[in-house]
């Protein structure tokens, strides 16, 4: 009788020390995903970055562990989708060391996340991001060269169809999305778009050839064969942080959109990640 009762003690202590290994792995060791596309629409064949939701963090004394990791997957470029800052610090420090060191790796396409739109000092923070080099795309596209061809980068700051837009939606949000769906037709694309619940509420069934996303962390808690239980304004609960969302982490085809959400690199004040680490990822064309 104490041999079994031994056993399950001991079977109990090792699956919480498994727990709070996999807590630390999750908040602490950066990983990498990847993602690789094949396609005809453009000749381009480069490497991209994605980074997000760094929220003022740091890994490593200055992000010196983050960005050694960065310039180690040599890309061509990177993009970076938002949330780098708090809304609720007036410092901004760590977000702009960490761009200033980044635009020296490669060129960095950036757009806006709840947060830096929140922030006490945005129009500061835009100045400082120009500064730096960073490209900030608010409801813009460009042309993004490399030696073996082009792409066109966008972002899509906000939800073109709230209802308090309607009957028309005549805002530039709206104009932005249609210009960028007409052009995909004659070049490779991807749009940056912080907030992936904006396909929830009607962009799933927009032509979106590669939308690029953060903002869930990933789901703060996943489990197998379920996928991450908490994201903002998803889900089967009201309120900020609902359970079971849609789009949480990877790669989604809706039909006609396309997705790709990065777990980036954030945290949850009230949680913490478990079966989730943290990660920047990694994008290989042709």
């Amino acid at each position: 009788m104490k041999r079994k009762t031994l056993i399950k003690s001991a079977v109990a202590l090792l699956f919480l020390v498994c727990l709070i290994c996999e807590v630390l792995f999750s908040e602490h060791y950066l990983n990498i995903s990847e993602l690789n596309i094949k396609t005809d629409k453009t000749t381009a064949s480069f490497r991209a970055v994605v980074v997000s939701d760094l929220h003022n963090r740091e890994y490593g004394k200055h992000n010196k562990k983050l960005l050694r990791m960065i310039y180690e997957q040599e890309p061509d470029v990177i993009f970076a989708l938002g949330d780098m800052v708090n809304r609720d610090e007036k410092s901004r420090d760590v977000a702009m060391d960490f761009y200033n060191e980044l635009v020296k790796i490669a060129n960095v396409y950036a757009c806006l996340g709840n947060h830096e739109r929140d922030y006490c000092d945005l129009a500061g923070l835009k100045r400082d991001m120009e500064k730096a080099g960073v490209r900030l795309l608010d409801n813009e596209m460009e042309t993004v060269d490399f030696t073996s061809g082009s792409i066109t980068v966008g972002s899509l700051a906000y939800f073109p169809y709230y209802e308090f837009n309607a009957p028309d939606y005549d805002n530039p949000a709206r104009w932005f999305l249609d210009s960028y769906i007409k052009q995909q037709k004659d070049n490779f694309s991807f749009l940056l778009i912080h907030e992936p619940e904006m396909f929830t509420w009607g962009l799933e069934d927009k032509d979106i050839e590669l939308a690029l996303c953060a903002h869930t962390h990933g789901g703060i808690i996943r489990l197998p064969f379920v996928g991450g239980l908490i994201a903002p304004n998803q889900g089967i609960m009201a309120g900020h942080g609902e359970l079971l969302p849609k789009y949480t982490k990877g790669y989604y085809d809706t039909g006609k959109a396309n997705i790709y959400i990065t777990g980036g690199l954030g945290g949850n004040s009230l949680l913490k990640r478990f079966y989730n680490p943290v990660e920047i990822t990694v994008i290989n064309v042709n």
